[in-house]
């Protein structure tokens, strides 16, 4: 039998936007979870359909029985596609960030500042360190990296530059560490909450944490808080 995780979603939106850039999903195909993450710019409308626009996509290859999900080569492609697409649609440009857990272990890519850790009791694994930064999905020159483990060896931490951004990796790593997984994503999200109540910056987060069984009281779960 195939590990089980439990997954969580936490989000929260800047003061100064109606809705948030940032998007992330989950996604399931036979027993392999897929969690997207990307977080749009250029502006409120353009920011927000191209974040929305790889959640489709991401979605769309799940669904894809052809798509092989834990081949890191299959992402470079699709990365490399949705890049070209953007940019010939004019669409805005975003970061995007996708990990896929199951039976071969943990594969994952990246382009963008968004940033993906492993939080164990003792350490933090970046997954996502030395990645480019510069070009997103959406300017025709988006430079990706990818990444492999052979198990999700602690607590798996998703989220756009809104957290990572606004929050010292120690006190990141400490509520993680300190709490369940529910409540440790809505923690990251109240971690860079404002003094006067507000946001800096949009804010998505997914947690992740493999189970011997699935855990009814916070598999699926997501938030958004005020």
């Amino acid at each position: 039998m195939g590990a089980t995780y439990n997954h969580c979603k936490a989000f929260a939106s800047a003061s100064f936007r109606a809705r948030s850039q940032d998007a992330a999903q989950t996604f399931e195909r036979g027993g392999v979870l897929v969690v997207a993450v990307a977080d749009g710019g250029g502006g409120m409308r353009g920011g927000e359909a191209a974040s929305r626009s790889l959640m489709a996509i991401v979605e769309g290859a799940v669904g894809d029985r052809d798509f092989v999900l834990e081949h890191a080569q299959s992402w470079v492609d699709l990365f490399r596609t949705t890049d070209t697409a953007l940019a010939a649609n004019g669409a805005h440009e975003t970061t995007g960030l996708v990990v896929v857990l199951g039976a071969r272990g943990l594969v994952g890519i990246s382009t963008g500042d968004s940033e993906a850790w492993v939080v164990t009791s003792t350490a933090v694994d970046n997954l996502t360190v030395g990645q480019h930064t510069r070009h997103r999905l959406g300017s025709s020159r988006a430079t990706v990296t990818t990444f492999q483990r052979s198990i999700l060896s602690g607590v798996l931490v998703i989220a756009t530059d809104g957290l990572f951004k606004y929050a010292a990796p120690e006190v990141i790593a400490r509520i993680v560490r300190d709490n369940a997984i529910l409540l440790a994503a809505r923690g990251l999200v109240e971690l860079v909450r404002l003094r006067s109540g507000k946001h800096a910056d949009d804010v998505a987060v997914v947690l992740v944490q493999q189970s011997e069984a699935p855990d009814s009281t916070a598999a699926g779960r997501s938030t958004t808080p005020a």
